[in-house]
């Protein structure tokens, strides 16, 4: 029990501390040399990992254990400004527990897939963003991905920078680890 509660205060201020860094009012550069950043942590079935765009994406698989619930934070920030951050998942597979909250949104882009997105106002440019919640996964012996992307306004003269990253998923009954491919 106190494990548990210390676990959650961390998480409580991982997400504050988050939150003061990349939610900060910015200007956009006259040029925009910097690559936008991405964060990714899951936890849940005795697991706990963070993704950031520096992992080897090609070269590791989540194993999701089925029908598990876990708890999600993603980030996206960008120093000059963020004008898209942008999570797709196959919604067959991943069941969102908790809402998504606005600024947020959820969409279908295909029979397969979903994305859930922030835009960022060029108007007012913020350096990021972050979602937190909880998922849970459906189905089993399934291979997925999640595709996660962050895109910068780009400077004044507009030439943005993105990072996109593919995260290879398996969902069955087993243990929740990374694994090397």
């Amino acid at each position: 029990m106190k494990t548990l509660i210390v676990t959650k205060l961390i998480r409580i201020i991982y997400v504050m501390s988050i939150l003061l860094l990349i939610s900060c009012d910015t200007d956009i550069p006259e040029i925009d040399t910097t690559v936008p950043e991405f964060s990714f942590n899951i936890s849940g079935d005795g697991f706990n990992r963070t993704f950031t765009q520096d992992d080897d994406f090609s070269g590791l698989q989540l194993n999701l254990n089925a029908d598990t619930e876990y708890d999600f934070i993603f980030t996206g920030s960008d120093s000059g400004g963020v004008e898209r951050i942008s999570w797709q998942y196959p919604h067959d597979y991943i069941e969102f527990i908790t809402e998504i909250p606005a600024p947020w949104e959820n969409t279908s882009q295909t029979f397969i897939s979903s994305l859930i997105y922030w835009n960022g106002d060029q108007a007012n440019p913020t350096t990021g963003n972050i979602l937190t919640g909880k998922l849970i996964t459906n189905g089993d012996i399934i291979s997925i991905s999640f595709s996660f992307l962050v895109k910068d306004f780009g400077g004044s003269d507009g030439t943005s920078n993105t990072t996109t990253e593919s995260l290879n998923i398996y969902i069955g009954n087993h243990t929740t680890e990374v694994i090397d491919l």
